[in-house]
């Protein structure tokens, strides 16, 4: 047992606990009960995927912000012998399972009374994840693009789209033009005509580089337009016009996504973008009061961006 915070975690799990058949991911979403230091680790040797499997335990420590030990740790509370038993499960790690599988994954591994509880601390763990991946000096330079650019363009497809919608009613409403892109297919092409110099894009791009992205980024590169690309894909080289990539994971690894840590950073750019030119954007939220107040015949004073 070790504690940490007074609190006392099982943090050597035997090799017998696990399957055979078991992957780098059930293990991880299955040992919910190993200690928060641990668990920060185990997700990021996921994230990491088979580049993990080349480092040395010092090399992963740099890496993940943590000790040798603690990769040593980690790689026995999730039931291997020892870390180059764990190499080779990442190397073996398959891909990303389907969203239903997913659900039922993360169904199995919590009772229903537990629901509540155990979403809050995934959250917690992603945002302390979110910080450890995302120095203040990688958030300054995209605040640099935003708060540089005459619009704001926020892509997004699937859940992401909901998420690109949301990041747009923010910026205008602290007073920063935006506009989004939303469409798939061949549809999309008439959004990426509206594309413009002068322009910033923030790119919502999770797992595989899908053909849209590169399209994407191949006319903002020629545009001259720089992209703020948020992702949960370590390392990921998608073109120079990628000006800045903000490392953001979409919850436990190999359970049900949550987009928890996204809204953070959406939320987080679009006030220090505000700050940029807080007069500005406090004026620009009295018109919207205002107008709130002439469309409702009283008011109706808007308590938050």
């Amino acid at each position: 047992m070790a504690e940490e915070s007074g609190v006392a975690y099982a943090t050597d799990v035997p090799s017998a606990v696990a399957t055979a058949t078991e992957s780098f991911a059930e293990r991880v979403a299955a040992r919910s009960d190993i200690a928060p230091a641990e668990r920060r680790v185990a997700y990021g040797l996921l994230e990491l995927g088979a580049e993990a499997s080349v480092l040395s335990a010092a090399a992963l420590a740099a890496q993940l912000g943590t000790s040798d030990a603690t990769i040593v740790r980690t790689a026995k509370a999730l039931g291997y012998a020892g870390l180059a038993e764990l190499r080779r499960a990442l190397v073996a790690q398959p891909a990303e399972p389907a969203i239903g599988d997913r659900l039922r994954r993360s169904l199995e591994r919590t009772s229903r009374e537990e629901l509540f509880a155990s979403t809050i601390e995934n959250h917690l763990v992603s945002l302390d994840v979110l910080m450890r991946n995302v120095s203040a000096a990688d958030f300054d330079r995209a605040v640099d693009v935003l708060a540089a650019a005459e619009r704001v363009v926020w892509r997004g497809v699937g859940p992401s789209a909901h998420l690109a919608a949301y990041g747009q009613l923010l910026a205008e409403r602290v007073g920063k033009p935006s506009r989004t892109l939303v469409h798939t297919g061949t549809a999309f092409a008439d959004e990426l005509l509206t594309l413009r110099a002068g322009d910033a894009v923030v790119l919502l791009a999770y797992g595989r580089p899908q053909s849209h992205v590169r399209v994407l980024l191949e006319r903002a590169d020629r545009l001259g337009i720089p992209v703020v690309l948020i992702t949960d894909t370590v390392a990921r080289h998608l073109g120079a016009a990628v000006a800045v990539t903000l490392e953001c994971g979409r919850g436990v690894p190999g359970a049900f996504a949550s987009h928890g840590a996204t809204l953070v950073v959406i939320e987080a750019l679009v006030l220090a973008v505000a700050a940029r030119n807080e007069e500005a954007a406090a004026q620009r939220l009295d018109e919207l009061n205002d107008l709130r107040a002439e469309l409702a015949g009283r008011r109706l004073d808007v308590d938050a961006i």
